[in-house]
């Protein structure tokens, strides 16, 4: 009883373990590519100079837009996977492998 305990929370440790380190990757991966438009989109205001630069660079706001809601939208179902994969791989850990049920118990002799 104590060492089924003891692999559950070894399993559990893990793959919390694991898990995490895949959220802390994902999280840095969408800050990086957030703070790259960010910081793009500042050189571009600042390189700004008249009227007809202004008028370009709004033009090009749409798309920029539209490119950050797909990337969204792309990360957000990301995080669904994520916490779905998540959710089983916990549950697999308390779930009894089925070479555990099928042992048979000790033996008493009479």
């Amino acid at each position: 009883m104590t060492n089924d305990l003891t692999e559950k929370a070894t399993r559990l440790n893990e793959t919390l373990f694991e898990q995490f380190s895949k959220a802390a990757e994902m999280q840095m991966n969408a800050f990086r590519r957030y703070a790259d438009v960010t910081l793009e989109q500042a050189r571009k205001v600042s390189e700004v100079r008249d009227l007809e630069g202004l008028k370009t660079l709004t033009g090009e706001q749409a798309e920029t837009l539209k490119s950050l809601s797909e990337q969204f939208n792309s990360d957000w179902k990301a995080w669904q996977d994520y916490f779905n994969e998540s959710r089983e791989q916990i549950q697999k850990v308390f779930e009894k492998a089925p070479e555990e049920t099928a042992k048979p118990g000790p033996k008493t002799a009479k």
